[in-house]
């Protein structure tokens, strides 16, 4: 059966049921960046409320026109046990545009819904009603929603809210709220041609927050610019976490861009943190990734300085000629983490043993980690060959210490691969990502002083040489002899 959302009746008697105070919970902000499924609390009485959102595709695009899922899961934190009968509101809207008001019933504690993108007036639900309240859900706990959501690039504000649970007539009190917030961007693409010295070159500029505006290349300064739209009240973002992701695609063969092992950007003038430039160069076959990420806390901090009047973010970003230094503070590409790497000796020498203490930090809280984390961590050579690999570490509490055996002078690559968290003693799979930083021995070098040294020619190398000296070796004592 088709039914549209107007329910004018429904909303009338059960508007007294409208609850006036917000339990505190942990918000959940989305990105289509990756930041794809989460876990959400929330504290009702001695009762830890969970509910797990995951949306599919993993990268939502303007592009990419396919139905979008999101898959849903209510349950009990402390017990992993389904939460039944449970009846909610949601309501998306994008900007100050509604988009959809509803109310869903999942008879098991799963629902996915199905978004089908399409069509510019009001949205309309396939589903069966809940004969109690009428909330839409079906048998195979899935309904389709046929409406402009998850279509157009923007942020996108889904906001969940307990109307019963465990029996379907079972009403929440007047005095509680349950409720859950998502925040979901889709991104949009931008492909571009761009010339330098009579040369043209494909590339790809994705935002994972908003749409791309004034794309430009200035090739006397090597550098790329752009803009989206963005609105800098800080009471807007105030109560919940924050992360702008842009991508930039540059093929290989521009040499003058791509091989640059450092990047330079700045947000709207202001300059950004090197650590928060993540360059992959192996993700893309003949392509070099350069990921910008502005995280909560940079954006309060520009806020300062932006004037009131600006409705954009302007990005520009290029190939930086300042010295490379080892990292210190590294950002996965999606997940919103950071890893601070601290060296004991602090003097990275060819061949010395150094430990690298590691301490991750939840970049959308601004808290460092307090339960445990696993991870990867490699070292590879800045095309990509491995030196050092280790998987399936733990770092207790957030902190971790490694014993590392440095390679030879050169300039090389560590990787930090995060890939589960434990929150409230439950890991968490969903904030997968991979951070990337610079590993330079001696530790500052400039970027033509020093080149990356792979260790199996210094093997060969060192080989040879002992091979001399021992060959030298023989022959003064074979000289010795004889002249005895």
């Amino acid at each position: 059966m088709q039914f549209y959302l107007h329910k004018s009746f429904l909303y009338t008697t059960l508007t007294f049921v409208f609850l006036s105070f917000i339990v505190s919970i942990m918000p959940f902000h989305a990105h289509g960046d990756g930041f794809t499924q989460e876990n959400v609390y929330a504290n009702v009485g001695n009762r830890t409320m969970a509910m797990f959102i995951k949306i599919n595709p993993p990268i939502l695009t303007s592009e990419n026109l396919q139905d979008r899922y999101m898959q849903l899961r209510f349950f009990d934190a402390n017990t992993n046990s389904s939460i039944k009968n449970v009846s909610f509101w949601i309501n998306v809207t994008k900007g100050d545009q509604p988009l959809m008001y509803d109310l869903f019933y999942t008879h098991t504690g799963y629902l996915t819904i199905k978004f089908q993108p399409g069509g510019t007036g009001k949205w309309k639900i396939l589903g069966d009603p809940d004969p109690i309240l009428s909330g839409m859900g079906s048998q195979e706990d899935q309904v389709n929603v046929q409406g402009p959501i998850l279509s157009g690039g923007g942020l996108y504000h889904f906001n969940m809210e307990f109307l019963a649970f465990d029996y379907s007539n079972a009403m929440v009190n007047s005095t509680t709220k349950i409720k859950f917030d998502s925040y979901l961007s889709v991104g949009d693409i931008y492909n571009q041609p761009i010339t330098y010295n009579s040369n043209s070159y494909n590339t790809t500029l994705i935002s994972y927050y908003d749409k791309i505006n004034n794309f430009n290349f200035d090739p006397s300064k090597l550098q790329a610019s752009w803009s989206m739209p963005f609105d800098w009240n800080p009471a807007r973002y105030k109560d919940r976490p924050l992360l702008v992701h842009e991508e930039f695609r540059i093929p290989n063969t521009f040499k003058e861009f791509a091989n640059i092992p450092v990047f330079s950007a700045t947000v709207n003038g202001n300059p950004v943190k090197n650590g928060k430039i993540v360059i992959d160069p192996s993700s893309i076959q003949n392509t070099t990734i350069a990921h910008l990420f502005v995280y909560k806390d940079d954006i309060q901090k520009m806020a300062k300085t932006v004037g009131p009047d600006a409705k954009t973010m302007d990005f520009t970003i290029y190939p930086s000629h300042i010295n490379v230094t080892t990292s210190t503070d590294i950002f996965t590409d999606f997940g919103g983490w950071e890893t601070k790497l601290g060296w004991s000796p602090d003097n990275l020498d060819p061949f010395s043993t150094n430990a690298l203490n590691l301490t991750f930090w939840d970049q959308l809280t601004g808290q460092q980690v307090a339960g445990n984390v696993k991870y990867d961590l490699k070292i590879t050579t800045r095309t990509g060959g491995t030196l050092i690999s280790m998987q399936n570490l733990i770092a207790k509490g957030g902190t971790d210490v490694e014993s590392l055996t440095m390679p030879s002078n050169g300039i090389y690559k560590i990787q930090i691969n995060v890939t589960s968290v434990t929150t409230n003693d439950i890991p968490d799979a969903s904030r997968t990502g991979m951070a990337r930083g610079t590993i330079v021995i001696p530790s500052v070098a400039s970027q033509e002083a020093i080149p990356e040294f792979p260790m199996t020619v210094w093997m060969l190398i060192t080989g040879f040489a002992l091979l001399m000296i021992f060959s030298r070796t023989k022959n003064r004592v074979s000289l010795k002899y004889s002249l005895e």
